[in-house]
């Protein structure tokens, strides 16, 4: 097989990651409860969404953002419930463990990404703030499998034809290998490469929809090891 120019998404793809944001979530929601809380969780976990994405056109993706989406949402429900003005320092212990916490490799990565890398180039194509993506490809210790890596503030399709264009990829010659299908998959099919997708049980909400796979160039597979038997 020809070297081929094989792209990477980097959470829930190459390390667990919204799972920390699931599991913050379930303690604000129980410690708003906790603190007598009068609205419904449903209620609770809609605001939570709505007032995370109203933060990430401002700062983009991230813990740190998510965190301020907490302290913001707080802040609203304080105005009409005075039992919840003491919440602040329960929202900063929650919010330090969601930004301190190290994410697990996936399973298979490690050794998937060793065998790709002696036979194709690997690119780390990402989004949320550079910094934190940087510490924790950093942390994964899987820095040194990939010759470019891209953080950039949306994964839509005017940033993959600006990937491709910036190191000059050949469309028929590179793939995008991801979990989520609005940031990893949908996007890279429409700039006209083709697409590996790998679905995880916890996908940020968000980033769900329904896969452009009616032209035949998104492949689904079950595991990341399984990578090694079709590149």
């Amino acid at each position: 097989m020809a070297a081929l120019n094989l792209i990477f998404d980097a959470d829930d793809t190459l390390w667990e990651s919204n799972v920390h944001f699931l599991e913050a979530e379930d303690e604000f929601v129980a410690a708003l409860r906790r603190a007598g809380c009068s609205l419904e969780e449903r209620q609770v976990r809609a605001l939570v969404r709505e007032h995370e994405l109203e933060v990430i056109k401002r700062h983009g993706y991230g813990r740190q953002p998510y965190v301020v989406a907490l302290k913001n949402l707080v802040e609203m429900l304080s105005a009409k419930m005075d039992r919840l003005r003491g919440m602040s320092a329960e929202i900063e212990r929650i919010g330090r463990r969601l930004v301190s916490r190290r994410c697990e490799v996936r399973p298979g990565v490690q050794e998937t990404l060793a065998e790709l890398v002696t036979r194709h180039r690997l690119i780390l194509f990402t989004k949320g703030q550079p910094e934190e993506q940087s510490a924790k490809l950093k942390s994964s210790q899987l820095d040194g499998f990939f010759s470019h890596v891209e953080v950039a503030a949306e994964k839509d399709l005017a940033a993959y034809r600006a990937l491709l264009g910036l190191l000059a990829l050949p469309r028929e010659e590179t793939v995008m290998i991801g979990n989520s299908p609005r940031s990893d998959i949908n996007p890279a099919v429409r700039a006209g490469i083709r697409a590996v997708y790998i679905p995880h049980p916890q996908t940020w909400v968000h980033e769900q929809e329904e896969l452009d796979s009616s032209d035949g160039r998104v492949t689904t597979l079950l595991s990341f090891a399984e990578l090694r038997e079709i590149f």
